[in-house]
């Protein structure tokens, strides 16, 4: 009896041990439970919206400002550039089937500067007989045109105001990176000072703007845009300008998660321009580009080198005209090998060192003069002059 005593309190014992460890188990899963977030939370803190949190994102996102219940990133940037975002209105008279008739477009656009300078689109004012402009608080101010530049689809106006204005801080869009997060905030279809978010879905994106020329670099968003959001700001997750919302790519003319915005660096590169001279002084050659240079053709030309691009035809009395180039002719073709020593592959290329030159500004060309199945090779200096408004229109670098 004994034994059979001993083996009994031994077993006992055992499973009191055991029962007294899964007690403190569940106690510890417990403690541990309620100092932690729920599975839902846990998440929001991994993003950095705890006090303590060494995310930079959100981090930076909210300096001191005061999100309640419900409220995220959005709220923040909303609440802080909302009131520098504003609704344009373009009155202007067009023809019809039955004559001259007053037409009515709205728009958006965001102040950048406490001076009343607000940047918007150059489509949205295009043509304007009036302008009016009303603010987030409810004031009206008529809006005069300091410049704009159908070039990349941009214009700045101006108000004068008694008192300070809100105004929205401009950022680096060559800082943006594809997968960041966004707001919009603008005005679509007369639904004023509408906010959505999304992320960048993709960089420098080339598309036609409204009045028909190339717009290149442009922004690629998939936060909602419509018709009456253009004008309006895209901005980063501390409430900087990025860019300025333009167009939509639609088939039935609303947000289909195709939105697109211009650089605010492309922006700000002009702004001074639009300032002193109402317009960009914006330099050409006087080229219709043609066929870019591939290996196949470079051996069908017998062209030594496989890479250029093939001038299509020279306008008259155009820098490239005064310097002796010529398009695809009787008289030969022309094929822009190097430009200031470096190698040109592509229309685009071509067309980026054009942009960042000024009038007046030398290059210095290798090209190859086509004649039968004979070339020669030549230097060329070319002066660019600024290009006249019909030249732009019609895409001629």
């Amino acid at each position: 009896m004994s034994t059979i005593r001993i083996v009994l309190v031994t077993m006992l014992c055992t499973i009191a041990g055991l029962l007294v460890g899964f007690g403190m188990s569940i106690t510890s899963q417990r403690g541990n439970s309620a100092s932690a977030a729920p599975s839902g939370d846990m998440e929001l803190a991994s993003l950095g919206t705890s006090a303590d949190s060494s995310s930079p994102e959100l981090g930076a996102l909210l300096p001191g400002d005061h999100i309640g219940p419900g409220g995220s990133f959005v709220t923040s940037v909303y609440n802080k550039v909302a009131p520098a975002v504003v609704h344009v209105t373009n009155r202007k008279v067009q023809m019809s089937f039955f004559g001259p008739q007053e037409a009515e477009a709205t728009g958006s656009g965001v102040i950048v500067d406490e001076k009343g300078y607000i940047l918007t689109n150059f489509h949205v004012v295009a043509n304007a007989t009036e302008l009016q402009v009303v603010l987030n608080d409810g004031r009206q101010f008529p809006a005069s045109v300091v410049g704009m530049d159908s070039g990349t689809d941009l214009a700045l106006l101006r108000i004068s105001a008694d008192g300070k204005l809100p105004t929205a801080k401009m950022g680096n869009s060559s800082k943006v990176t594809v997968g960041e997060w966004v707001v919009a905030i603008g005005n679509p279809r007369g639904l004023d000072w509408t906010v959505t978010a999304g992320v960048v879905s993709a960089l420098g994106r080339e598309l036609n703007s409204p009045s028909g020329e190339t717009i290149n670099g442009l922004i690629q968003t998939d936060a909602a845009i419509n018709p009456g959001n253009s004008g309006g700001p895209l901005l980063n997750a501390a409430g900087e300008i990025i860019g300025i919302n333009e167009q939509i790519a639609s088939v039935g003319g609303g947000s289909e998660g195709l939105g697109f915005a211009i650089p605010i660096n492309t922006a700000k590169d002009i702004i001074g321009d639009l300032i002193k001279f109402g317009r960009v002084q914006r330099p050409w050659l006087g080229i219709d580009a043609g066929n870019s240079v591939t290996k196949r053709m470079a051996q069908y030309m017998k062209l030594p080198t496989d890479h250029g691009v093939v001038v299509g035809r020279v306008a008259k009395s155009s820098p490239a005209a005064r310097a002796g180039l010529t398009g695809q002719s009787r008289a030969g073709t022309d094929v822009i090998t190097k430009v200031n020593g470096k190698d040109i592959s592509s229309s685009q290329q071509l067309l980026d060192i054009v942009r960042n030159s000024k009038p007046g500004d030398s290059l210095e060309l290798e090209v190859y003069r086509f004649v039968g199945d004979k070339y020669q090779v030549l230097n060329v200096a070319i002066q660019l002059s600024e290009v006249p408004e019909q030249a732009q229109m019609m895409g001629i670098i």
